[in-house]
């Protein structure tokens, strides 16, 4: 076997080691970190907008550095991502839309009509991308404190061709944090591309669920209170019908004596619970019981007009 082909095979199985170990599904407490990190960012940047976003996160992935001679991913905008704690750089992505997303939000514009081609970006163009991206790496420093001080910085908007030129050909591993962005009629997605060595030191501490805070006293009292009376049993009536009678009719019955009622077998009969109307229902059968399908709630004011109107 040649010394090339050596090489390959060593740096194939580091390749695999490095995929076993970074599984973003087994590492709860990152998830969580990055959904803290949207829910932070979103705050951020509604700050300084003049339309409202929703910023969410969509998955957390390990990959290595992207496929730059694809086309869709030739056509997308890059901003390098430097930290002290970085061998080598990260960066970050987005596409066309997400600066349609960003202008819109930051100056409460229109978006362009769906169909739209894109257009070279300009340098007012590149800097609203960096604005936005500084504003979600200002957002995650509180969040990866708990790993050590990020201090992350947004670079320089690039393309794609530069990217490679930055990235040199690295191997090693990215943590994806891939985020949606909706403004207006606009979704896209953000993605911060991490090097992976950064959270490697750290990976039984991410493995761990996230401890959530206990909850409010108040609010343990309330919900013990809520469950108690969802327990609470109480009296439920099927009315079929009401019918005025005189008092001297009522005297006069006897067994065996018809009464008739101002009801069909296809007419809506009332539910209450403790003498409050709730719902309206057909009444059937199932075997050898009578049944209720409930059709429509009661509304209270309409039913207090409708007694009103029938006196």
């Amino acid at each position: 076997m040649s010394q090339t082909e050596q090489i390959s095979g060593a740096d194939v199985g580091e390749r695999l080691r490095n995929a076993a170990e970074f599984e973003p599904r087994r590492l709860p407490r990152l998830k969580h970190m990055a959904e803290t990190w949207a829910a932070n960012s979103a705050t951020r940047i509604e700050a300084i907008a003049g339309a409202s976003i929703d910023l969410t996160l969509r998955e957390v992935e390990s990959d290595f550095a992207p496929d730059l001679d694809d086309e869709d991913t030739a056509s997308g905008m890059y901003a390098l991502l430097s930290s002290p704690r970085f061998r080598s750089p990260g960066y970050a992505m987005l596409d066309h839309e997400a600066l349609e997303a960003l202008i819109s939000a930051l100056f409460a514009a229109e978006p362009s009509p769906s169909g739209t081609p894109p257009r070279p970006p300009t340098d007012l163009d590149r800097s609203i991308v960096k604005l936005g991206l500084a504003t979600m790496a200002d957002a995650a420093l509180s969040v990866f404190d708990m790993i050590g001080e990020l201090r992350l910085s947004v670079g320089s908007i690039v393309t794609a061709a530069e990217l490679g030129e930055h990235l040199g050909g690295e191997t090693d591993r990215f943590i994806l944090f891939r985020f949606d962005l909706t403004v207006a009629s606009l979704s896209t997605t953000i993605t911060f591309a991490l090097p992976g060595a950064l959270f490697a030191p750290h990976l039984r501490f991410l493995r761990e669920p996230p401890k959530m805070p206990p909850p409010d006293r108040e609010e343990s009292w309330s919900n013990a209170i809520k469950e108690s009376f969802a327990k609470s049993d109480l009296r439920l009536k099927a009315i079929v019908t009401k019918k005025k009678v005189d008092l001297g009719t009522i005297a006069s019955f006897s067994v065996g004596d018809t009464i008739a009622l101002d009801v069909s077998a296809n007419s809506l009969i009332a539910i209450e619970c403790e003498d409050q109307p709730l719902f309206r229902a057909h009444m059937g059968r199932s075997r050898d019981s009578y049944v209720v399908r409930i059709e429509e709630r009661i509304d209270p004011a309409e039913e207090f007009i409708d007694d009103i109107l029938s006196d």
